[in-house]
């Protein structure tokens, strides 16, 4: 079903392939084997706190920016957003009840996209779509977890007349003391002390930029009162690692010899959105799905995450309900390059649906190493207790996030690299410029039980750079990252 020879030949021809393939990387930061010993005792770990360079508006669409430390080696990175809240008694409220609730993963869905930029130019960037489908695919049911209590994943809770009724997201946003939720920004930087991101030495701050959202977008229920919730500013978390003087004087002068250019792999992502107004239905009749060109993904491609959600919903701020699919082929000239069969598990929403129970999501997530959140062995529909013998009961999420609403089994993975811990490592890719016949392009069947309303298809990558640490005849030390 997969022809490698176009996988081959699209790499061959690639130039950023071919120059990471022979390249001489850039020392171990602490220069110590990767296999060996761990013995870092001249190291310290801190966290600093970075506030914007302009303050933060209460309701309208803004871009943040944020000046990084100018020292340490960047480890780790997560972006606060805080929300002032209407009140704590109702007395704020139109209604009896506590209308207002943000919407689902507030602190990630607040923003539209983060750029790391150096002198003006775009180091890496993410979208929300990718925090959400690369980390919960990456998460096991305990750490999704903490993601859904990071970035405010949950029930919303109904509407009641006093405080002490409110539930979910309801109660959450209208306590007072404000609402503070966190997105992580999982970086190149991310995949070790070797691959920390060096602020120490460059010439110049990197820049953090942050493209939020109006307020009225960030709110699944959102009363209209001058009182309502709003934005109320931002943080950007920076966990560095800090060397002792004399180990950091050593490090430069054996990593940054005047003349010399030294690199880290790295890697940034895209998102692709299509607009499918008639989804095609996998049944019997059905021989070619949706087709879409991945026109404006290039690179090398090593992960692609894709979902569809309904229109209606991301109308109704209510940004990641994935929505079934059961097949999805990645082409080339026609040839199929991966194809994920039966990608729903499990059709039980229909008394009159005749897929039966698929394992194949759980196959594939088991076989690249992502736990994808998964939280329950089987859907709540197997279960003898969980309905009468003569009715179909409800399907339960077999991979349920937040309040319950998105299920993570429906997000493919087309995966061409190894390990999902990585984000960064050239253990796999695709370069799609260097495939012939205008690039790849995607069929996508529908689950019989799907909604035939419109659908938007989201393609989310991950793709490799060069992350080139430029050191000048004076020694003066720049950065740029090389993209195909």
């Amino acid at each position: 079903m997969s022809n490698p020879q176009i996988i081959q030949r699209a790499n061959a021809n690639s130039s950023l392939y071919n120059t990471i393939k022979a390249r001489n990387s850039k020392q171990n930061v602490f220069d110590y084997p990767v296999m060996g010993e761990s013995n870092v005792c001249e190291i310290a770990r801190t966290k600093e706190i970075v506030n914007p360079k302009t303050s933060m508006t209460a309701q309208n669409q803004q871009t943040m920016v944020f000046d990084l430390p100018n020292h340490g080696f960047l480890e780790d990175l997560y972006l606060k957003t805080k929300f002032s809240t209407p009140g704590a008694d109702g007395t704020n409220h139109t209604d009896a009840g506590h209308g207002v609730a943000l919407t689902e993963w507030a602190g990630c869905w607040s923003f539209t996209k983060c750029r790391l930029i150096y002198q003006g130019v775009t180091i890496w960037e993410c979208t929300p779509e990718w925090v959400m489908t690369s980390q919960f695919t990456r998460a096991t049911k305990e750490k999704s977890s903490q993601l859904d209590a990071m970035m405010g994943g949950g029930i919303e809770g109904a509407e009641n007349a006093t405080l002490t009724s409110v539930t979910g997201r309801r109660l959450v946003a209208s306590c007072a003391g404000g609402v503070e939720l966190i997105a992580p920004l999982k970086g190149f930087w991310s995949d070790g002390l070797g691959r920390a991101l060096d602020l120490y030495s460059l010439n110049s701050v990197l820049q953090m930029e942050v493209d939020y959202r109006q307020n009225s977008a960030v709110h699944s229920v959102l009363e209209t009162t001058t009182n309502f919730a709003g934005y109320n500013g931002a943080e950007l978390i920076c966990y560095l690692t800090e060397m002792a003087p004399e180990q950091l004087q050593a490090y430069q002068a054996r990593n940054y010899v005047p003349g010399s250019v030294s690199s880290q792999i790295g890697f940034t992502t895209t998102h692709f959105a299509e607009a499918i107004a008639s989804p095609v239905l996998i049944t019997g009749s059905s021989q070619v799905g949706n087709k879409i060109k991945l026109n404006s993904i290039s690179g090398l491609v090593r992960r692609l995450f894709v979902y569809a959600t309904l229109d209606s919903d991301v109308t109704a701020n209510n940004y990641f309900i994935p929505q079934k699919l059961a097949r999805v082929r990645m082409l080339a000239n026609n040839s199929v390059v991966n194809e994920q069969l039966n990608t729903s598990l499990f059709d039980a929403e229909s008394a009159t649906a005749s897929n039966g129970y698929k394992g194949d999501v759980a196959m594939e997530s088991y076989h690249n190493n992502l736990p994808t959140s998964f939280g329950a062995v089987l859907p709540a529909a197997l279960d003898i207790g969980s309905g009468s013998s003569t009715a179909v009961p409800t399907a339960g999420a077999i991979a349920q996030i937040g309040g319950g609403s998105a299920d993570m089994s429906r997000v493919v993975c087309i995966n061409f690299a190894y390990n999902p811990d990585d984000y960064s490592s050239a253990d796999g890719c695709v370069s799609f410029q260097q495939i012939s016949g205008g690039g790849p392009e995607l069929e996508v069947f529908f689950d019989t039980v799907a909604s035939t309303n419109a659908h938007t298809l989201h393609v989310v990558a991950e793709i490799l750079t060069l992350t080139t640490y430029n050191t000048s005849s004076t020694g003066s030390i720049g950065l740029k990252s090389i993209t195909e």
